[in-house]
């Protein structure tokens, strides 16, 4: 019997053993008692021959039971071949698969939130949702449809990693007064309404920045001649960085961390410096973009995209914008194109990255000197570059530029007399959320109060048209940046 790989051809091979004959001669039976139709002889195989025993024989050679073999029989009285059922039944309990897509679209139609501060994606529903109110609407979604609530939050464990309550962590304060406004009882109707398409539009416009990071990066990935960062400050890191209660209330040393993300490759580098080095401004922020340029931006890319948050300190002032005119007018890119986000929407793929240092960092609680600080970033992800920058690689942007360009100056579509003095545009970097440099148009800064808008603005900020535009070359400090003297104690 153990030849045979199947249930189904070890009864075909006992079924081939058992003959079916009719009864010879029956007994008096009782009345209504069953009679049987046919009698069976059984046999076994003696090398080739059949030799004919007794039931309790063949039962016993071959190990089967006697339910088995009146199984056998009654299908031979039948002119059936025995098929083996087991398993083929489903069970009571067993939901179809029919009603399992219908709660696997049921919970896919939840909209869904990612994390942003986090290694990797992970997806959020709203935090006004559990599992057990997902049920009861499948349940009035589907009223015939008997689905258990033990059933429908197997099926949530098991198939979906999702969760509830995003963080909220630097929330827009225009989003929070708005939805504040609109849940107030006091509000007639067409005030609320009114209050409701202000918060849709706002919405609107602060998801145009994270559309065009999209768009980009689309566009990097099919022409070679494009290129696009992203950049940003890390929170910064203390030092020394020791699990003792007291440092809490000690004044510490802060180890600067600015990231630059490539679009294009994915890759991202880190420049890392303590206070003692150099500041956060304007001059940090245009050197290590500088230095980024020159080393990991190819010759071959003409046109360059920059995404940040709208810090007027360190990426959106004169300063930061003179240094990218200057990189058209300069005729090192033909076009560059700047974005700011919406105030409190101002999320970059920086942030996952900073996400991923944040979770590395806590695996680390000692570290003493700045040189740790960089191991770790360095063995945090393969994608990540880090250089240490020094006082000498910061140069001095902010006197550079006033000698190559205006300060402010009227717009171009503003100028003369004929436009009314209310609606003379005056060059401020705080009230546009693009900009445009282009190498054909030199000294032009074209910019935008929002993203896409129908509106541009263009200002020619350039001093002299015949100027030759060269980036600056002097340092911006002479000695290292002294620390505050009650740090040093």
């Amino acid at each position: 019997m153990n030849c045979f790989s199947t249930k189904n051809e070890q009864d075909i091979f006992l079924q081939t053993l058992i003959d079916k004959s009719d009864i010879k001669q029956r007994r008096p039976r009782k009345e209504n008692a069953t009679q049987r139709q046919n009698a069976f002889q059984f046999y076994v195989l003696k090398q080739t021959d059949k030799v004919k025993v007794c039931k309790n024989t063949f039962i016993s050679l071959y190990g089967i039971t006697e339910a088995r073999v009146r199984r056998l029989c009654d299908l031979l009285n039948e002119g059936k071949s025995p098929i083996d059922k087991r398993g083929c039944h489903p069970k009571a309990n067993t939901v179809p698969p029919e009603i399992c897509q219908k709660i696997h679209e049921h919970i896919l139609c939840f909209p869904r939130k990612k994390t942003h501060y986090a290694g990797k994606d992970i997806d959020y529903l709203d935090a006004q949702l559990d599992v057990k109110k997902m049920h009861s609407m499948f349940n009035e979604q589907y009223p015939d449809l008997d689905v258990k609530y033990k059933f429908y939050l197997k099926y949530f464990n098991e198939n979906f990693t999702l969760r509830f309550g995003r963080p909220q962590v630097d929330t827009c304060i225009t989003c929070e007064e708005l939805s504040t406004k609109i849940k107030q009882s006091n509000l007639s109707e067409n005030a609320k309404r009114s209050v409701v398409a202000q918060l849709m539009i706002h919405k609107r416009r602060a998801k145009k920045f994270y559309n065009k990071i999209s768009s980009v990066q689309d566009l990097c990935k099919e022409q070679d001649d494009v290129a696009a960062i992203t950049f940003d400050f890390m929170q910064n890191l203390p030092l020394p960085h020791i699990p003792i209660q007291n440092i809490f209330y000690l004044r510490q040393l802060w180890v600067h961390c600015f990231g630059i993300k490539d679009l294009k490759t994915g890759k991202s580098t880190f420049y890392m410096y303590h206070e003692g080095i150099a500041n956060k401004g304007a001059n940090e922020v245009c050197s290590m973009l500088m230095h980024n340029i020159k080393n990991n931006i190819g010759p071959n890319i003409k046109y360059l995209y920059l995404f940040s948050d709208g810090c007027p300190g360190q990426n959106k002032n004169n300063t930061m914008l003179r240094f990218m005119l200057a990189l058209t007018d300069s005729k090192r890119f033909e076009k560059v194109y700047q974005y700011f986000p919406t105030r409190g929407h101002s999320f970059l793929p920086n942030d996952r990255d900073f996400g991923v240092l944040k979770k590395n960092d806590r695996k680390h609680d000692r570290i003493y000197v700045p040189g740790e600080y960089i191991d770790l970033v360095s063995n945090s992800s393969s994608t990540f570059t880090v250089v240490e920058l020094k006082t000498e690689d910061v140069l001095e942007f902010k006197k550079w530029w006033p000698n190559l360009y205006k300060k402010t100056c009227l717009s171009t579509e503003s100028y003369g007399k004929k436009v009314p003095k209310d609606q003379k545009k005056s060059f401020a970097p705080s009230t546009y959320m693009s900009f445009q440099y282009d190498s054909d148009r030199k000294g032009t800064i074209i910019a935008e109060e929002y993203i896409d808008g129908l509106i541009k603005h263009s200002f020619s900020l350039i001093k002299k048209i015949t100027t030759s535009i060269s980036l600056p070359s002097n340092k911006a400090y002479d000695l290292k940046v002294p620390i505050n003297k009650k740090k040093n104690r």
